[in-house]
């Protein structure tokens, strides 16, 4: 747990899903924050945005999940459009724009 591997992932009996959500779990709560800091340090030293993506290959791999997810992200982009909320930041973390 020290380095964000959640203990279920250590368990023997452990299943997709929860392998899964503890991927993304050790992705996006370990990882991401030192890429951030690491591609900060990388483009000033090398002069140029440089990007570290671990999210993205995270995303779902099935056909059904990657339907489910998409039917997901039209529905929250209408009602936040409905809403009155820029969908600008939401497109450019889904690596749309």
């Amino acid at each position: 747990m020290a380095f964000g591997v959640l203990p279920a992932l250590l368990n023997p009996s452990t299943t997709g899903p929860m392998v899964r959500e503890a991927q993304r779990h050790l992705a996006q709560w370990t990882l991401e924050p030192l890429c951030k800091l690491i591609a900060a340090e990388a483009s000033a030293k090398l002069g140029g945005a440089v990007v570290i993506d671990v999210l993205r290959p995270l995303q779902a791999y099935d056909a059904g999940g990657k339907a489910r997810a998409f039917g997901a992200m039209v529905g929250a982009l209408a009602e936040a459009k409905a809403a009155g909320i820029d969908p600008g930041p939401i497109l450019h973390m889904l690596d749309n724009q």
